[in-house]
């Protein structure tokens, strides 16, 4: 059983300097009891003093045990967190009792402890000044001598690092192999909890760098394991302080400190990541930059100011714990299928954690065993958490594979496919090249074999014509005229068709010009005699294209207009505007106009709607026309009723 020594406990007057005793002869104490010495020590501020020399000394007051920045140094002043002082208790214990011992808790701070004027243990160096103060922390188990009743206790303690000053928890009388037997325990449990939180992170670390980094939970969690692994191991036994004798405990510290605050943001982005879609991410980004704000705290503030953060990072995380609990209700509600085994880690974790803070800041007793096992339960369940998140991802990965390779395998076979098609292609551009050969051969034949016949005809009939100048008649010369008009027809024809053959072939060459000086050129040609009115676009433009082509297409519709205008004098307007992407003209006339039934048809090859023949035309210009802008991506239409004018319209992509 455990209790403590009130400050209504029986005294007894000792013999030595007439220290009252805390008498403990009445008590019962068998294997089964915890005496807690909370109460009744002498208090010396300032002052180290060795058991023999307390003669004449005054204690600044008689204490309960706790931290000494609680006590009054006046009645307006408290004690301050650094300084060194001396603590003073006489008990007095039946004769007839087991074995029992003195387990003292660790401190924060440096401590020399003596029991009847022997010197029993040092924990560190303990000076006046920081550089004379070796700082250490350690608990211990002290046997007492059995042949004793009668107990000075007297410890030396000093603090030049921590918030808290002195002794803060009181010593514990009780059976020796009871203490020992939960020392024992405690360690088991200790190294039960850094070994699996060590082996846990270290495998998870291992597992993301060299298997699947595409899940960065595993890494904050991975993170967060080897944390508290370290946490727990140096808090408790502090290896490197042991290891290197001289290395400063305010660093050790510090350490300590910021890897806390980096666990607390490994376990905000390890929980975040799990359930992003149901975190408001201005409270992620907040919670998660106060742990950085109180890491970088730890970094820059000297001591004791540093060690006064903890308790800002316990309210951050119990603030974080009813959030997180929350968002899993939220993510349970939604059907999300992490959000179960979530649930249950975490509020045992919360429960767990709110034991951890009420142990850590009360009696611990041995409530730390079964909260160290409890989170190695909690960190179990988060790792099969892990786990099975990573199993869902990897056959979802199973699955994607599956599905590429299908796609792979459909890929294979359309490009087979398309392999089969570029072999026809290539020789469907075979026989087309093979076409345009004989096409070129045609024209060769077109232009050479055709023509000649008709040139020589052409001129047979003049020679006919000549040699007969004196015996034919009118009506024979007409004949003879009507037949050389046929044969030039027939010579126009042709060239028309060896024009309309040669469009689209070879590239395209673009140039810059002046669509007016352009315009000019053309009526030079068509009006050399400047009958006709011809309306220029009121404002020049630069235009960018193939010029012979367009000059083609003008040259085409200008001639067209005053060809077939049934006016002496054609009035031809020619309007130009610009889009983003192509250039838009107009040819208006005020000839006799087209019906709209022939509106069509007077772009189809051989279309001719005035059948009088005193009007020369072929029924190929509009078809060349055509074919012209669809090769330069344009279009080409006509707005005209029959006797009020014709307007061509056509576009041209830039």
């Amino acid at each position: 059983m455990l209790f403590s020594i009130p400050n209504s406990f029986g005294f007894v007057q000792s013999n030595e300097n007439d220290i009252a005793a805390i008498d403990l002869q009445n008590t019962t104490i068998d294997k089964t009891t915890e005496i807690a010495l909370n109460a009744g020590w002498e208090f010396y501020w300032k002052e180290f003093i060795e058991p023999g020399n307390f003669n004449a000394k005054k204690p600044l007051a008689e204490v309960t045990l706790t931290n000494w920045t609680k006590f009054n140094l006046s009645e307006t002043e408290k004690l301050p967190s650094f300084g060194y002082a001396t603590y003073r208790l006489q008990i007095s214990i039946p004769k007839e009792r087991p074995h029992v011992s003195l387990y003292i808790p660790a401190a924060y701070a440096s401590s020399k402890l003596w029991v009847n004027g022997k010197l029993i243990a040092e924990i560190g160096r303990v000076g006046t000044s920081k550089a004379e103060t070796l700082h250490r922390r350690a608990a211990q188990i002290l046997p007492l001598n059995t042949d004793e009743t009668e107990f000075e206790i007297v410890i030396h303690v000093a603090n030049f690092y921590h918030n808290k000053g002195g002794i803060d928890e009181p010593p514990i009388l009780g059976f020796s192999n009871l203490l020992h037997d939960i020392r024992s325990k405690e360690i088991i449990a200790d190294m039960i909890f850094i070994g699996c939180l060590g082996f846990i992170g270290i495998f998870f670390l291992l597992f993301f760098l060299f298997y699947w980094n595409k899940d960065k939970a595993i890494l904050y969690f991975a993170i967060l394991c080897m944390s508290l692994s370290y946490m727990a191991l140096s808090d408790r036994y502090a290896p490197f302080a042991e290891i290197f004798e001289s290395m400063s405990w305010i660093l050790l510290t510090k350490i300590e400190y910021i890897i806390l605050f980096l666990a607390g943001v490994s376990a905000s982005l390890f929980f975040y990541t799990i359930f992003s879609n149901f975190v408001h991410k201005p409270y992620s980004k907040i919670i998660v930059y106060s742990f950085y704000f109180l890491a970088l705290l730890v970094v820059f503030l000297p001591a004791p100011y540093f060690t006064e953060l903890l308790l800002p990072f316990l309210l951050l995380m119990i603030l974080n714990l009813i959030y997180v609990t929350f968002v899993i209700v939220k993510a349970v509600i939604s059907n999300r299928h992490e959000s179960l085994l979530m649930l249950v880690s975490m509020l045992l974790g919360s429960i767990i954690f709110y034991v951890h803070i009420f142990s850590f800041l009360g009696e611990s007793g041995n409530a730390m065993i079964y909260v160290n096992f409890g989170y190695i339960v909690v960190f179990l369940l988060l790792s099969m958490l892990l786990m099975t998140r990573f199993s869902n991802s990897f056959q979802e990965l199973e699955r994607t594979k599956e599905v590429a390779l299908a796609q792979k395998k459909e890929i294979s076979i359309q490009s087979n496919k398309l392999s089969t098609v570029n072999r026809e292609l290539k020789e469907n551009l075979r026989h087309l090249e093979n076409s345009n050969a004989e096409l070129d051969s045609f024209n060769h034949i077109v232009s050479h074999d055709l023509k000649a016949p008709l040139i020589a005809m052409h001129t047979l009939v003049s020679f006919i014509e000549e040699d007969l100048e004196m015996t034919i008649n009118e009506d024979a010369k007409q004949h003879f005229k009507l037949l050389k008009d046929r044969v030039s027809k027939m010579d126009a024809l042709i060239n028309g068709l060896l024009e309309y053959s040669k469009i689209a072939k070879g590239k395209k060459k673009k140039e810059s010009f002046g669509l007016n000086n352009l315009l000019r050129e053309i009526i030079e040609v068509v009006d050399n005699e400047n009958k006709h009115t011809i309306h220029l676009p009121e404002k020049d433009a630069e235009i960018y294209a193939n010029k012979i082509e367009l000059e083609h297409v003008f040259q085409n519709l200008i001639n067209n207009a005053i060809k077939h205008n049934d006016k002496n004098n054609a009035i031809i307007t020619i309007s130009f505007s610009k889009l983003p992407n192509e250039y838009l003209f107009s040819v208006s006339d005020n000839g006799p106009g087209i019906d709209v039934k022939y509106h069509t048809k007077i772009f189809e090859m051989f279309s001719q709607l005035n059948f009088n023949d005193e009007v020369e035309s072929t029924g190929i210009g509009l078809s060349i026309v055509k074919k012209i802008v669809s090769e330069n991506h344009g279009t080409i239409s006509v707005e005209s009723e029959k006797g009020i004018g014709t307007t061509i319209k056509f576009s041209w992509r830039t």
